[in-house]
């Protein structure tokens, strides 16, 4: 089967630690979802979010190493995806389609911080474990940033 030719980028922010897991064949992947949304302006002008869309990802092999090893709740990111639809049967006999995203290439956006590249040689592995906090320095966002909580 021919991948699916639509492409479509996400950018928004980590909902919850990436969840990395390798299959029964020892494949890593890694599971994470993306909360996308904009904000308007209430009728005193100030920011306010509107409901986010919730992407529901997934990334294989090196690049699920690669998020792990970079990427943690909140991280405001920039995602280019391909659908994947499935088929299941529902509990009332009926069928069901879902969708999920599969990752083809991630990276933090660079609007409001800064991040450091770190090169993998070819064949080497990325360490599965989410960066410590402090690790590449403390980003605090400005008091009137509408994307913080």
């Amino acid at each position: 089967m021919a991948k699916d030719p639509s492409i479509s980028i996400i950018r928004g922010r980590l909902a919850a630690d990436p969840e990395y897991r390798t299959t029964g064949n020892g494949i890593p992947v890694v599971n994470l979802r993306i909360l996308s949304s904009g904000w308007e302006k209430d009728t005193a002008g100030n920011p306010v979010d509107v409901t986010p869309t919730s992407w529901q990802c997934e990334a294989w092999r090196e690049l699920a190493e690669h998020i792990v090893a970079s990427l943690g709740k909140g991280d405001q990111i920039m995602a280019t995806v391909r659908p994947q639809t499935s088929k299941y049967e529902k509990r009332n006999g009926g069928t069901g389609w879902s969708t999920r995203w599969v990752i083809e290439d991630i990276g933090p956006s660079l609007q409001r911080a800064t991040t450091a590249i770190t090169r993998i040689q070819r064949g080497q592995h990325a360490t599965p474990q989410p960066p410590q906090s402090g690790e590449y320095g403390e980003y605090t966002a400005p008091a009137n940033d509408p994307w913080t909580n």
